[in-house]
């Protein structure tokens, strides 16, 4: 608000509340302030920072929750409207003396208290004050144009063309009061603008009203300005979480695309297979290692052997690794397929959510991925070698984990002795797990646990199947019906 607008408003507040006694004053938050003088309600909005006036309707005023403020003012009659011309404030002045100042100076607005010129108390509370009662004199001496910051650009050329800079000041103040004159009886217009609403004299190009009363103006712009503002914040801030989460989708799709090409780029467990029974005859039982030229002729690959095997034992040792290999090249594709479907319904779901116009709708919205959010599983996901692994994130989690989001296919791995997350290894196609892939989902067992600053930690695990929730138990406790032990370091990063 200028201070053009101010006036007009301590103007027509003049009119309808002088003789008219405040029955009540109080706050629902601590940014509202209602003040109710007898059938005339006024209500303050301080909305980042700014101060917003205002009518609420008294009959559709919360009857809870009320906070009274500045109580030496009830029932106390108002006596007169002070206006200050040319600067954003007004007070209100009771019969009492005690004064309730307005200073409405952008982010610093503030709702003031005096009680015998002496500072009493501010609404909302800020950390500076003004001690004692002030009324402050505006002079036009030595004033220019390019001084007058409350004129707007169309009032500021009207003054130019006069030649405001270089007229006598007594001259200086009878152009300015015409003009601060006609202004206060000119139509309002509220318009709506690419960012936020705005109160003007003139025709926007988005119009949505126009007011003859500051107050009804006001009022408008107030409920309209906020709004949009709550709608831009709510929007940007949904937008900012949906982008949040298809960043971490593109990253999965990185991290499951690289683990495609390197099970596509390893040797093939069968090529070396193939190798060796192709080459049985010049291969000595009892070797670590041979060297044998590929299929192509092209080059050498090296093949590590197991001593106490026979040659032939070895390469059926890597028949089985080669089944093993397979599916984890196919669980890498699905997994891949999974989680590029997943980065594409998120990018529609923001398109989608991009073209939404009102805050109702952007409220229901954000309110309904709330409520998914709140129904989400109950573990923590990550992936390791093509296995999906859950980690239980508490107690109850655990067992819900347990009960709900596993099958006798997967295994179990926790902390020995300590308490932990379960972590599963999902594993519905049987796969062979590998040592190294244990050793990992071990080490991260070993971190969600009390055990996590130690630099060895013991975990046991076990197929899903010996792994009962005794009837009554605590949550996370479960009986282990048979079990392994792995050493490992408590560590995420591999």
């Amino acid at each position: 608000m200028n201070a053009f607008l101010i006036e007009r408003l301590a103007i027509q507040l003049q009119a309808k509340l002088v003789g008219k006694r405040l029955t009540e004053l109080f706050t629902t938050s601590q940014f509202d302030l209602y003040l109710i003088f007898e059938e005339e309600g006024v209500k303050m909005s301080f909305f980042q920072g700014q101060a917003f006036f205002q009518t609420p309707d008294l009959e559709k005023l919360q009857k809870k929750n009320r906070l009274p403020v500045f109580r030496s003012l009830k029932g106390v009659e108002v006596s007169k409207i002070v206006a200050f011309p040319y600067d954003r404030r007004f007070d209100i002045v009771f019969a009492d003396q005690q004064v309730l100042a307005f200073y409405l100076f952008g982010k610093f607005a503030q709702l003031t208290h005096y009680r015998s010129n002496s500072w009493q108390e501010a609404f909302p509370v800020k950390t500076s004050k003004v001690e004692t009662y002030e009324v402050n004199t505006w002079h036009l001496e030595d004033k220019k144009v390019s001084n007058l910051r409350f004129l707007n650009e169309k009032e500021r050329l009207h003054l130019a063309s006069q030649s405001f800079d270089e007229i006598a000041s007594s001259e200086k103040d009878i152009a300015l009061n015409r003009l601060k004159n006609d202004v206060l009886k000119q139509t309002l217009f509220l318009n709506k603008g690419v960012k936020k609403y705005t109160l003007d004299y003139e025709v926007g190009a988005e119009p949505i009203a126009q007011f003859d009363e500051i107050t009804q103006a006001l009022d408008q712009y107030a409920r309209l300005y906020i709004s949009h503002q709550v709608y831009t914040q709510t929007k940007g801030s949904h937008l900012g979480q949906l982008q949040k989460e298809l960043s971490a989708l593109e990253k999965k799709v990185k991290s499951a695309q690289k683990r495609l090409e390197e099970l596509n780029r390893a040797s093939s467990y069968k090529q070396k297979a193939d190798l060796l029974m192709a080459n049985l005859w010049q291969i000595n039982k009892g070797v670590q290692e041979v060297k044998l030229l590929s299929f192509e002729g092209t080059h050498e690959v090296v093949i590590k052997l197991q001593n106490t095997l026979s040659p032939q034992a070895n390469a059926e040792r890597y028949y089985t690794k080669g089944k093993n290999e397979s599916k984890q090249r196919d669980f890498a594709l699905k997994h891949l397929v999974e989680v590029k479907h997943n980065y594409l319904a998120k990018a529609k779901e923001i398109d989608s959510f991009e073209s939404v116009d009102n805050l109702k709708e952007i409220r229901k919205t954000a309110d309904l991925k709330l409520t998914q959010k709140e129904k989400r599983v109950p573990y923590k996901t990550m992936h390791i070698d093509g296995f999906e692994i859950r980690i239980g994130k508490g107690a109850r989690e655990n067992d819900d984990l347990l009960r709900y989001h596993t099958t006798n296919s997967d295994t179990w791995l926790h902390a020995k002795d300590v308490s932990g997350s379960h972590v599963i290894i999902r594993n519905p196609n049987n796969t062979q797990i590998l040592p190294a892939t244990l050793e990992k989902v071990a080490s991260i067992a070993a971190f969600y646990s009390k055990a996590k600053s130690e630099s060895l930690a013991a975990v046991i695990y076990t197929p899903r199947k010996y792994i009962r929730k005794p009837k009554g138990a605590t949550p996370g406790l479960v009986k282990v019906d048979k079990e392994e032990v792995i050493l490992v370091e408590p560590k995420l990063n591999f």
